[in-house]
């Protein structure tokens, strides 16, 4: 009885320290990506891809993917929309985190 109990401890002492390092780890990565945000109109609008072209208001077109992750706030993705985009690039392409939609003359 007196054995299992030192092993227990003993365990306890190798394990919690080791689960604490890695969670310290974690929390120092740098993000690979920060988040930004655009706002424009949805000039084109592919469902079959699930890519959207955003027109800024300097006349930009971005082009942005969205995954079932992807929340998507208001109203339809549809061309003529307003929307704004927290998007992080990654693999040469930016994908959305999020997608607010206003209706056109709203």
């Amino acid at each position: 009885m007196k054995k299992a109990i030192t092993l227990a401890i003993l365990a306890t002492l190798i394990v919690a320290p080791a689960a604490l390092a890695s969670d310290d780890s974690k929390a120092q990565k740098p993000a690979a990506s920060t988040e930004k945000v655009v706002a424009g109109t949805l000039a084109r609008v592919d469902m079959n891809y699930r890519t959207i072209a955003v027109a800024d208001s300097k006349g930009v077109n971005w082009q942005i993917v969205w995954t079932d992750a992807t929340k998507i706030m208001g109203g339809e993705l549809k061309e003529g929309a307003s929307v704004q985009v927290g998007y992080v690039e990654a693999e040469n392409r930016n994908w959305a985190s999020w997608i607010k939609v206003q209706e056109a003359g709203k």
